[in-house]
């Protein structure tokens, strides 16, 4: 399993002469530890640390500290690699792994390809291991799920809770930060009245729960979908052109029909298109709401263009 004439260090660059602090024990022997074929040496997540008593509790004092500071959950896996280089041990890819040399515990937390702690199973450092690990595990999850928690109050206060698009609020914030040559597009439900008059409000949630989804899936990652208000909705596309948005858009369409709820039947999707010039993002969108109302006056279901000298989308 091992690979010769190769040795764990993931302590980089250290200081030197009377500066350079002295190795645990257990850092030591991870240092003359040969490293298992695929595994990684890792970047440390903290400065190396002394065992402050012969508990060892430098390293869970400094690992913990670590774990406290994380502002995102990538971070927390090297903090976990670099405790267990510290305990003694290293990690390898668990579809490499020796069981009789790894500990059965994937200290990637599902954020990335599971990894195990390898360890000389006879050894202090695998009772370290052993008997810390799961502790600082625990804590780890901890921490993940805060900040986990933190993104989605993040998101819950920018996202509309029917349709999960942008508020407008937040989507006007993106607008004002729209570059020349991107493009928006503002989408009218036609006939949404008649499904809250048919089947009351419970079936036009339902049809605006339809098309966000619709929505959100037939557009780009870094493109920005809102909700307008009521029924209309919006979308910014940076670096794409009018035109190619509004094939884009003639896309949603097409998906709009074969997706709708049955309830929305006879809901289609009238689309006005325009281009953010110099004058900004905020005229981008008036002109893409007349172009909108053109769209209705020509017969609704189709798609319009701003910019007068370019051909509609029917």
């Amino acid at each position: 399993m091992t690979e010769p004439n190769t040795t764990f260090d993931a302590d980089g660059p250290e200081p030197s002469g009377q500066d350079r602090p002295a190795l645990p024990p257990a850092m030591q022997a991870a240092r003359r530890a040969p490293m298992p074929r695929g595994a990684n040496r890792p970047t440390r997540a903290y400065p190396v640390v002394a065992e402050q008593d012969e508990a060892g509790s430098g390293p869970q004092l400094a690992a913990l500290r670590a774990l406290l500071h994380a502002t995102s959950a990538d971070q927390i896996p090297p903090v976990l690699a670099t405790f267990i280089h510290d305990l003694g041990g290293g990690l390898v890819p668990a579809r490499l792994a020796d069981p009789a040399h790894t500990l059965p515990m994937d200290v990637s937390l599902g954020l990335s390809e599971p990894l195990l702690p390898y360890v000389d199973p006879v050894s202090v450092a695998a009772m370290r291991l052993a008997r810390d690990l799961p502790h600082m595990m625990e804590d780890a999850r901890l921490v993940i799920g805060r900040l986990q928690g933190e993104v989605q109050s993040a998101d819950e206060a920018t996202r509309d809770p029917l349709t999960w698009l942008l508020t407008r609020r937040a989507w006007m914030r993106r607008l004002a930060e729209a570059d020349v040559g991107d493009s928006v597009c503002l989408i009218d439900l036609d006939r949404f009245k008649s499904v809250n008059d048919r089947g009351g409000h419970s079936a036009g949630d339902s049809v605006l729960r339809a098309i966000g989804a619709v929505l959100l899936r037939s557009f780009r990652q870094d493109d920005s979908c809102g909700r307008y208000g009521g029924d209309e909705l919006t979308c910014l596309t940076p670096r794409l052109s009018a035109r190619a948005l509004a094939q884009r858009c003639e896309v949603l369409r097409a998906k709009w029909e074969q997706q709708r709820p049955e309830c929305a039947a006879a809901v289609g999707l009238s689309i006005g298109v325009a281009t953010v010039t110099a004058e900004g993002g905020r005229a981008a969108l008036q002109s893409a709401d007349e172009a909108m109302y053109r769209a209705k006056a020509a017969g609704r279901g189709r798609t319009v263009i701003a910019d007068v000298s370019a051909q509609d989308v029917e």
